[in-house]
């Protein structure tokens, strides 16, 4: 299925992911997506392998209770 990002947005510096028992990584944004058939979802999206901005919805998503 094709999909088109809309929107792209800062994510909240408290916005956290984690791949299982993994250490937690930083949002890095929040992007506004839209499917083939007119559906639009917001997903978070991270840095992983310190290189390639992805979709980190599959992960655990949470906010920290601490400041960066």
């Amino acid at each position: 299925m094709e999909e088109k990002i809309i929107q792209i947005i800062p994510a909240p510096a408290n916005l956290m992911y984690s791949y299982g028992g993994e250490d937690a990584n930083h949002v890095v944004c929040l992007a506004l997506v839209e499917s083939e058939d007119g559906d639009r979802e917001i997903r978070a999206m991270g840095l992983t392998n310190l290189e390639i901005i992805e979709d980190v919805g599959s992960t655990a998503v949470f906010f920290s209770n601490t400041n960066p």
